[in-house]
């Protein structure tokens, strides 16, 4: 009977430090995966910010090259073609 009695207390102290043990663990790889998603916010932001960058430079070196004489001719920016509305609905 008391073998009985010692395995139960046995198996519910290893049961209990198995719980405690993975709710650390589980604690430990949440507190890990914000983090990471916190630097991936950080990386979007900044990878945001250098293809403005970018498309800015790149821009500027395209007015650059339009102004060349020669080049002007094939880096004409035309302006955007607007549509008219000819027809019935809202847009009149």
């Amino acid at each position: 009977m008391e073998a009985l009695i010692f395995a139960e207390t046995l198996f519910y102290l290893t049961v209990s430090i198995a719980i405690i043990v993975v709710g650390v663990l589980s604690v430990i790889v949440v507190k890990y995966i914000i983090r990471i998603a916190q630097q991936l916010e950080k990386l979007s932001i900044n990878l945001n910010d250098a293809s403005e960058e970018a498309r800015d430079r790149i821009n500027e070196i395209m007015d650059r090259l339009s102004e060349l004489p020669i080049l002007s001719y094939f880096l004409r920016h035309e302006p955007p073609h607007r549509e008219t509305h000819k027809g019935k609905g809202r847009g009149k």
